[in-house]
């Protein structure tokens, strides 16, 4: 299936919800996903496709754009890897006698000790698995100790923080008051993290984008949007 607009045809995927009450779509990276309510009739999808097509082809656009893609490190000695929006070097380090990989930051550099045997082909599946678990571990004490400034001033707190995988979103916030976190934006920097925080902890207030939410935001980050721009641009660079 496919978006005419213009002489251009968008391919598109359609899945049927019994759960959705109106048609949805979404733009994710270079992918345009439509909902709609089951038995919901073809014309009307297909009117509601033709009057957002120009904002559809857009958001492409800006995919194309500012999204190009990202080779993956491959955790050799000397890559750089990012943490709070600086980038430290990776030094890799192969021992004897020993069967478990680790790792750590020390004196400026991140270092990872891997058995001897262990081929440069897979330093990646074994490294990158303890790099995440280490910043989700300085995260959760990065977050704790930066919460305070903003829950003080909102006068809400959250449930329960969790830092966490999450493919789509930097952030989420529950209808019961936990706030989810994607581990991968404390590569950012601390400003861009305490942007998301504050956009998280807003939702506590209200669980939408209205007005009053923005406002909200504003009050406690008045160049918010500066960091929401940075994140349009540079968020993609995350996925490392």
């Amino acid at each position: 299936m496919y978006i005419q607009f213009g002489n251009e045809k968008i391919p598109y995927e359609l899945c049927w919800s019994s759960k959705r009450k109106t048609l949805g779509i979404s733009v994710q990276s270079d992918k345009v996903s439509v909902t709609a309510p089951e038995g919901t009739p073809e014309e009307k999808i297909n009117d509601l496709l033709t009057k957002k097509a120009p904002w559809i082809r857009k958001q492409l656009q800006e995919y194309e754009e500012i999204h190009p893609f990202i080779q993956e490190r491959e955790f050799f000695s000397g890559e750089k890897l990012p943490y709070l929006g600086r980038l430290y070097r990776l030094k890799v380090v192969k021992e004897d006698h020993i069967q478990k990989s680790s790792f750590k930051f020390q004196q400026g550099k991140f270092i990872a000790t891997v058995p001897i045997s262990l081929n440069e082909t897979e330093y990646r599946r074994v490294i990158y698995p303890l790099y995440k678990e280490w910043v989700i571990a300085k995260a959760t004490k990065f977050t704790q100790n930066r919460l305070n400034r903003f829950t003080t001033k909102l006068r809400e707190n959250p449930t329960h923080i969790q830092i966490k995988e999450q493919r789509q979103r930097w952030g989420s916030c529950t209808p019961d008051g936990k706030i989810l976190l994607n581990w991968r934006i404390f590569l950012a920097p601390t400003s861009v993290i305490d942007y998301i925080l504050v956009h998280e902890l807003a939702h506590l207030k209200n669980m939408n984008h209205s007005t009053d939410f923005w406002a909200t935001i504003k009050m406690i980050l008045p160049n918010y949007e500066d960091k929401k721009e940075w994140l349009r641009i540079n968020g993609r660079k995350l996925y490392i």
